[in-house]
């Protein structure tokens, strides 16, 4: 037979049974210990629950992250796009990290500078090793929604693949994100298209090698993003000499006549659709280490 005798253990005080507990001060105990049991574990499931919002909040944001030239690496959640690959000191005289892997590469256009040389058998790497993509279409990796928007390649250039040039929005985590590439300067057609974006990687440098001043402007004026992220300009810690890239120059002189510059302390930066500014912003991001 089980005895029905409850012990309960109260602070400071000595054990007794139920049935010999007839006083209020009794009651008035047993009822502070099961408030600072309840007490005990609310606070534990709200540390649970934050850590797990913490964990969620991190998954959720995009990470962008600047390799050199005009090739970045978006990722997001399990999934990396790799966007432009550069060749092996083909013009630019660095080379291109063998330790990036992605789940699938977005080239904007033939030019060795954007895919990784392959248009001119350069074998890059990643050749038949990585899902490679450069034509206008609607594709679907992961989370990530991309468009491919048909465009032109700048002049003088890219006469030997008939100018070619896709520009990509990549669309993830209630951001949009746009590659222009080498593309002409901006028309109806392409801003029509070119809606809400919020970041854009626009070619920029102070010889205006891709987009002269007032088209670079108009791109920016005509698509209004929140973030501008300049890319193409020369690398001054990249080149062994002040000559190289032939007519390519670097952002100093654009950027310092502007107040809306904001220049990363590394390559890197995670945000989600709350950290993006309320006025425009240049970001500017340092090359990735592993580029040499």
């Amino acid at each position: 037979m089980i005895d029905s005798t409850i012990l309960i253990k109260i602070p400071n005080k000595h054990i007794m049974s139920l049935d010999k507990a007839k006083t209020p001060i009794f009651w008035l105990s047993l009822s502070s210990c099961f408030c600072i049991l309840l007490f005990s574990c609310h606070s534990s499931n709200s540390s649970s629950v934050s850590d797990v919002k913490k964990m969620a909040n991190s998954k959720e944001q995009l990470k962008i992250e600047y390799i050199a030239h005009a090739s970045f690496l978006l990722t997001y959640r399990d999934h990396t796009l790799l966007l432009d690959p550069f060749a092996d000191s083909v013009w630019i005289s660095y080379t291109f990290p063998r330790n990036i892997k992605a789940d699938a590469i977005f080239s904007t256009h033939p030019h060795y500078d954007h895919d990784g040389g392959l248009f001119r058998d350069l074998k890059p790497y990643w050749e038949s090793e990585i899902a490679f993509y450069q034509d206008p279409g609607n594709y679907e990796i992961g989370n990530f929604r991309i468009q491919g928007i048909k465009g032109k390649h700048c002049e003088p250039y890219g006469y030997e693949f008939d100018q070619k040039n896709t520009i990509f929005i990549f669309e993830v985590a209630d951001l949009r994100i746009a590659h222009w590439g080498d593309n002409e300067p901006i028309n109806d057609a392409l801003a029509e298209q070119l809606t809400d974006i919020d970041v854009l990687m626009l070619p920029i440098d102070d010889s205006y090698h891709i987009l002269k001043a007032d088209e670079t402007a108009e791109v920016i004026n005509r698509i209004n993003p929140k973030v501008i992220i300049p890319m193409h300009y020369k690398i001054t810690d990249l080149e062994p000499t002040p000559d190289k890239p032939k007519n390519l120059e670097t952002i100093d002189k654009y950027i310092g006549v502007r107040q809306n510059v904001i220049k990363l302390e590394g390559n890197k930066k995670e945000i989600t659709r709350s950290d993006l500014p309320s006025s425009q912003e240049y970001w500017v991001f340092k090359h990735s280490p592993l580029v040499k």
